[in-house]
């Protein structure tokens, strides 16, 4: 366990915290890209590929296997557009769509 410096407020605290105790800011993945995410969510969506590119590997393969099923494409299409709306509300603030590193 190492310790880290907060880029918002410049506290230290341990690189397992999923946020920092004393600001609160989360600190994301800064390699993967808004656009990516986007772009991934509008063309393969319902297949869930812009969860697995978040990091959010669980949801992404229920997504997936909802997909194949009947039923599911009605789950997963609502899910989309919910998925959809939230990227466009979060296009500038990566931290509400990637998970921690």
């Amino acid at each position: 366990m190492a310790m880290i410096y907060c880029r918002e407020c410049g506290a230290r605290h341990s690189d397992k915290a999923k946020a920092c105790p004393k600001c609160g800011y989360v600190e994301y993945d800064l390699t993967k890209s808004t656009v990516i995410y986007f772009l991934l969510l509008w063309f393969f969506g319902l297949f869930g590929a812009h969860r697995f590119y978040a990091g959010k590997t669980g949801s992404g393969l229920a997504m997936l296997i909802l997909t194949c099923t009947i039923y599911g494409i009605l789950i997963t299409s609502v899910w989309w557009l919910i998925d959809l709306i939230y990227a466009v509300c979060n296009l500038g603030k990566p931290e509400n769509i990637f998970v921690k590193k």
